[in-house]
């Protein structure tokens, strides 16, 4: 908590309150015919009332697991405007998060149960009103709109989002309340990327509460490179091997640069945990996820060694050995345990050869925490697996890099060179390279340049867009690559080119730094987009095997539909700031983010008529949509890169319905009709389908469709304006099926 003791309170916006009237206000509100509240003004709410999903919801989310639906989580207050009253958790200047955003988390003085909120918006409006001078243990009044993170995911977690022009009161001063006590079992059942399950109920109750769980294990440690610097991620399991990922958002667990100490290191793979204390959210990975927040949120029981195997370039003697070369490897073993006389002792490599079993070498020390060996050569092709452990001289508690359940560090010997496909080719479901942190040389033709991906300030000043450049040596799975860096932004798309550099994955993404690039040949053919469906791509986890093999690949969706144009409450169209710009498209087997980084002119934001681009309406169809696949924010997305990526964008419509058992071409309606009227037919598959129109005498004066369609079912509008009255046929086909129908235009 910050030293200083509330007497009069300076900061603008603020106002303190003589004693604390409590959080069980009811709202003044209707019931509508679907049994839902809706506000009729701004009121004020009990967190309890603002959380809370009847236990038969939460049931249903049970036995449907997170592809439920996500109205199954949403509170009937969704996007209302309210006044809640809890006391703060964690203070705004704790948790560490993008520029440009305040971020914070309170709860109910009554209970954990239905009674945490995380308050989260823009800096902006939190500075005017006050937020930034608020301090652990405040009771608090404010008002804002309720929305949900990931508000199409049954998981999605509550966000409340602060009104401008409001006077925040602070009503007492107390410190946090004990944490909420869990069992990991309340939670999760198992791993649930492996086919455990998560549970709804209780777990939910206790979302963006402050609770503790008792007697865990580190069980994985990865860190990656953030838009913060370097970061970290946890999963702890309990004795039953139910899993719970651990996140660094509080500057007192992180070696992000946001840090309040910068020597810390996260506890390794195998320490034994007597708790871990903070708020609790739902996770895509885990179920669910916790962040600790102060000193003492989490309790080591036990160390084991910390061991790092990347990070530094000297790592492995060659980034693709040839069939005659040993390949020595390095890595960083050290305690992390207080006791400074306890010391890493030992510490082997594991290696395994296409797949065999392991053989075990021991590993020398050659400074005074890095520690080394060499692996004997392999013949050409061979694909090398390995794994460190290390162990400490007094408790001999073994730790293991990486975890070994999911990942291994590898290599394939190479006699006759290698490709971009060696460089992002991963076996293992992390999406890792096996070359991260080393240099290499490779060669392919720039299949998007910074004119497609430049730098340049979004129009309305929400961020800054990094100038990068894609590379391919094929159109083909794991045959391209991002490029990152000043010394590649001479390069042009065509270029035949030969590059060298260090390979880092951020995340999600396999990226070349470049250091040197030389141009071979310039206005080469580029390689053509490859057919992709929107399902195998969205939707899916990173390093997903089906969709991480076209990262960084030009690929292209066919008769796709704009089935969300507005996905991201916290910054929607309908908001006085706008939207990310992103959206969703689906070809019908399953719904694709795509991403606005590109120099295109396409936007489903109304705002951005102002600055001339074409605005996309939900429903709007086009013929095809290329574009680079990147995984971004949890996500992968599709970059097309300028206007010349984007088909024709139709007046034809997929409507949102399952996949229809058979072709079907229903009567227009209205008719007769002056001048247009709306044609409906359904195709059970993907294929090309035409839908023309013809006069009484067997002409043709009309086409309304004739492109390649997934199976769904569509509507088109026939405008007949420049037409005389009379009767007109309209007939749909697709492979063998021909339906004809009679319609009349009276004027």
């Amino acid at each position: 908590m910050k030293k200083a003791l509330l007497v009069v309170l300076l900061t603008a916006g603020f106002a303190i309150a003589q004693g604390y009237q409590g959080a069980g206000l009811q709202s003044v509100g209707t019931v509508d015919a679907g049994g839902g509240k809706k506000l009729a003004k701004v009121d004020t709410l009990s967190l309890y009332d603002l959380n809370y999903i009847p236990m038969d919801s939460l049931k249903i989310a049970d036995s449907l697991g997170t592809s439920g639906r996500a109205s199954l989580t949403s509170s009937p207050y969704m996007k209302d405007t309210i006044t809640v009253t809890g006391i703060v958790i964690a203070d705004p200047a704790l948790i560490g998060i993008s520029a440009g955003n305040t971020n914070f988390y309170i709860q109910s003085t009554d209970s954990a149960e239905w009674g945490g909120m995380n308050i989260f918006g823009s800096s902006t409006i939190a500075t005017s009103i006050g937020l930034p001078s608020l301090d652990t243990g405040y009771v608090i009044k404010l008002t804002g709109s309720l929305t949900k993170y990931s508000p199409n995911s049954i998981m999605g977690n509550y966000e409340l989002v602060p009104t401008a022009n409001q006077t925040v009161e602070v009503l007492n001063i107390t410190t946090r309340p004990a944490p909420k006590e869990l069992k990991l079992s309340d939670l999760v059942k198992g791993d649930l990327s492996a086919g455990g399950t998560m549970k709804f109920y209780p777990g939910t109750k206790y979302k963006n509460s402050y609770v503790i769980i008792r007697n865990l294990t580190v069980k994985s440690v990865s860190t990656f490179t953030s838009s913060v610097g370097k970061a970290w991620d946890i999963v702890v399991q309990d004795s039953y091997g139910n899993l719970l990922d651990v996140y660094d958002a509080s500057k007192y667990f992180t070696s992000r640069n946001y840090t309040a100490d910068s020597t810390y290191v996260p506890p390794a793979v195998g320490t034994k945990l007597d708790y871990i204390r903070g708020i609790l959210t739902a996770y895509a990975t885990t179920g669910y996820r916790i962040t600790p927040l102060y000193p003492g949120d989490m309790k080591v029981k036990a160390y084991t060694p910390s061991i790092t195997a990347t990070g530094f370039s000297s790592r492995r003697s060659s980034a693709f050995p040839l069939p005659t070369e040993d390949v020595k490897i390095r890595m960083t073993a050290i305690s992390i345990n207080p006791d400074t006389s306890v010391k890493v002792d030992s510490a082997a490599v594991y290696y395994s050869v296409n797949n065999g079993p392991y053989v075990r070498i021991k590993m020398t020390p050659d400074t005074s925490h890095t520690f080394a060996a060499t692996i004997p050569a392999q013949s050409d092709g061979s694909l090398v697996k390995y794994f460190y452990a290390a162990w400490q001289d007094t408790s001999r508690l073994q730790s293991t890099s990486p975890d070994t359940s999911k990942a291994a560090y590898f290599y394939v010997v190479r006699g006759n060179g290698y490709t971009i496909r060696d460089v992002q080719y991963t076996p293992f479901t992390d999406g890792a390279s096996g070359v991260i942190d080393l240099k290499v040389t490779i060669k392919g033709i720039i299949q998007a340049d910074t004119a497609d991906f430049p730098r340049e300030v979004d129009h309305r000043n929400q961020a800054n867009k990094t100038p990068v450049l894609y590379m391919q040596d094929g159109a083909a799975a794991y045959s391209g690559i991002m490029l990152y860096g000043s010394k590649g932004y001479k390069l042009h798309r065509g270029d035949s080119v030969s590059v060298t550099g260090t390979v880092t994955e951020y995340s999600g993404m396999t990226e070349l730094t470049v250091d040197t690039a030389t141009v071979m040949g310039s206005g080469k053919q580029t390689y053509p987009p490859v057919m992709v469906e929107t399902g195998d791509v969205g939707g899916k986890p990173s390093g997903d095997l089906m969709a991480e093999q076209w990262e960084s690949v030009l690929v292209r969706f066919d008769s796709v539909t704009v089935t969300d144009n507005d996905p991201d409450p916290s910054y929607s169209i309908t908001s006085a700031n706008g939207s990310f710009r992103e959206y969703i498209v689906n070809d019908g087997t399953g719904g694709c983010r795509v991403d606005d980084d590109g120099s295109n002119m396409f936007s489903p934001d109304p705002h951005d008529t102002a600055f001339s681009f074409q605005i996309i309406p939900k429903g709007a169809l086009f013929q095809s949509l290329t574009g680079v696949l990147r995984y971004a924010n949890g996500a992968y997305k599709l970059e097309p890169r300028t206007n010349a990526d984007f088909g024709t964008m139709t007046g034809i419509k997929r409507e949102p319905t399952g996949v229809p058992a058979t072709f079907a071409l229903e009567q227009n309606f209205p008719n007769p009709f002056n001048p247009s009227t709306t044609l409906r037919y359904s195709v059970p598959k993907a294929g090309i389908v035409m839908l023309k129109v013809y006069n009484i005498l067997g002409q043709e004066v009309g086409t309304l469709v004739n492109q390649q369609q997934g199976a769904g079912t569509y509507s088109v509008t026939f405008d007949a304006s420049r037409l005389a009255s009379g009767v007109y046929f309209y007939r749909l086909s697709s492979g063998s099926f021909n339906s004809v129908k009679k319609m009349l235009l009276l004027k």
